[in-house]
């Protein structure tokens, strides 16, 4: 009975202890989850790139000269597009962008015209939320998503 009592408060300990060292890290910056995705692509190309319209679920994968608009698309990107979590930002995103990677998979949420965010499919943190509003315009996802899935 006490064996039993110790091992139940050990195992309370543990606990508290494991789920306070996850909910006290701090995302090391808020560009973290879209450095990651940008060093997988310069190591190796995607081994699935694809949209999703979230209203209807229509899928299209990327070609090669859209995968083109992709990269440009990250290597427009500065310090200054990284955000902290909008106001006001839907809940549902009206595309998603899924690109797998040999041993990673990351998700790209398109909200509208001005907000996207990026995050991988197991991520510890919060997503990356970008303002794309002083981006080029053909390098904006969401007109791409458009193209590739027209409404």
């Amino acid at each position: 009975m006490v064996i039993c009592v110790f091992f139940s408060f050990g195992l309370f300990g543990c606990k508290y202890n494991f789920n306070k060292s996850i909910f006290t890290k701090n995302k090391p910056s808020n560009y973290y989850y879209t450095n990651l995705l940008m060093q997988d692509l310069s190591k190796e190309p995607p081994k699935g790139l694809y949209a999703l319209y979230m209203n209807f679920y229509k899928k299209k994968d990327f070609s090669k000269e859209e995968s083109s608009i992709f990269s440009n698309f990250f290597n427009s990107l500065n310090n200054a597009s990284f955000i902290g979590k909008p106001k006001g930002l839907p809940d549902k995103p009206l595309y998603k962008i899924f690109i797998t990677f040999s041993e990673s998979k990351y998700v790209i949420n398109i909200y509208n015209e001005r907000y996207i965010s990026i995050y991988p499919w197991d991520g510890d943190y919060i997503m990356d939320y970008i303002d794309t509003s002083k981006m080029y315009r053909a390098y904006n996802l969401l007109g791409l998503c458009k193209y590739l899935i027209p409404k």
